[in-house]
């Protein structure tokens, strides 16, 4: 497995971006405890002691909170993929929801997981997450986070949204870890930017829109949606 580099880390840049990041609590994790996580256990001492830190983390919010580790959240747990869509009411599952991820027991087991981020759990608005692409420490692209389907609202606020990002990007480029990097960010509906996360530039990265990491960025292509469904009208033969 490819390692991103410390960098990218969320408990490493998160006192940075802490100002325009959602508030995290982290728990740092002992060689036995990522042991036991590599290992998917449940229960046992050491399971027992790092709940128990959880829980001390998750005191700090209210209501449902969101679990993940280093460089990712356990996105391919069954829990996550459910309708509770991650979020987690106690240590208990918040464990759980780590150890039933193959993605998060492979990064323990390559000795890629340090700590667990512990977040309060918030809903956000699909069409207002996008993926910033920046080059040489200015925003290069910007792409509709998930591309599940074409969202018209989006048609009319492209250069509103750039703009904002394009914004933040300049107040933060001098504290970007990398002059290359993947940012991203959620627009809330006060026109405020928050950081989601910080990826590298490349592969393993996803381009999204971009579509490929070779396209000449000279200048900026802007904000890139996914287009809206071709309408095929007038006689239309089709033959097998």
């Amino acid at each position: 497995m490819n390692n991103p580099g410390d960098a990218f880390r969320v408990q490493n840049y998160y006192q940075k971006f802490s100002h325009c990041s959602l508030p995290a609590e982290f728990v740092m994790l002992q060689p036995e405890e990522v042991a036991a996580l590599a290992a998917g256990e449940t229960e046992g001492e050491v399971v027992k002691g790092v709940i128990r830190r959880i829980s001390e983390a998750m005191r700090h919010f209210y209501g449902k909170r969101f679990i993940s580790v280093d460089f990712c959240a356990p996105t391919d747990c069954p829990r996550y993929l459910s309708s509770k869509h991650g979020s987690v009411a106690s240590a208990e599952s918040g464990w759980y929801s780590l150890v039933t991820s193959p993605k998060i027991r492979e990064l323990a087991a390559a000795g890629l997981v340090e700590c667990i981020c512990v977040r309060a759990f918030r809903t956000f608005d699909v069409p207002r997450e996008f993926r910033l692409f920046v080059k040489n420490g200015k925003l290069a692209a910007m792409s509709q986070r998930f591309l599940i389907r074409h969202f018209r609202r989006l048609e009319k606020r492209t250069d509103e949204y750039w703009k904002l990002a394009d914004d933040f990007i300049q107040s933060i480029s001098g504290l970007l870890p990398e002059p290359d990097i993947v940012v991203d960010i959620y627009i809330t509906s006060r026109k405020k930017v928050i950081m989601i996360d910080l990826n590298p530039w490349g592969e393993p990265t996803d381009p999204l829109m971009m579509a490929s990491w070779n396209r000449d960025l000279s200048v900026p292509l802007g904000c890139l949606i996914v287009p809206p469904p071709h309408v095929i009208s007038g006689d239309v033969n089709v033959s097998f």
